[in-house]
């Protein structure tokens, strides 16, 4: 941490309130919002591209969060992502690799509930 900062353990409580009131998701919301209308759109994204992509895991990730994508045979996790048209970024998840792209697009839909 920076000097100027408070100690580790405040700055991570302010986080941490941060994180479990929705802050951050909300501030994402807002920027993709304001970016949108500087690019001529409105506010809302009525349109959206949902990507997952799986990947390879070091052998020191714990086996409990990664999994094996069976049509790739890949033992790792599984990214996924939601994009407006502008590619601005709406939802992100990571899960096991295991998980079906149908499973993960439910999940990244429900993200922004």
């Amino acid at each position: 941490m920076p000097h100027d900062f408070p100690s580790h353990g405040t700055v991570y409580s302010y986080y941490a309130a941060w994180r479990d009131e929705g802050m951050f998701v909300q501030l994402n919301y807002d920027l993709t919002g304001l970016a949108r209308v500087k690019h001529g759109r409105k506010p809302e994204p009525t349109a959206s591209v949902i990507d997952t992509q799986s990947v390879k895991t070091s052998t020191n990730v714990p086996l409990t969060s990664q999994g094996t994508d069976a049509g790739k045979k890949i033992v790792g996790r599984k990214r996924g992502i939601v994009t407006d048209t502008l590619g601005l970024l709406l939802a992100v998840t990571v899960t096991a690799a295991s998980l079906s792209e149908n499973a993960v697009g439910i999940r990244l839909l429900d993200h922004g509930k």
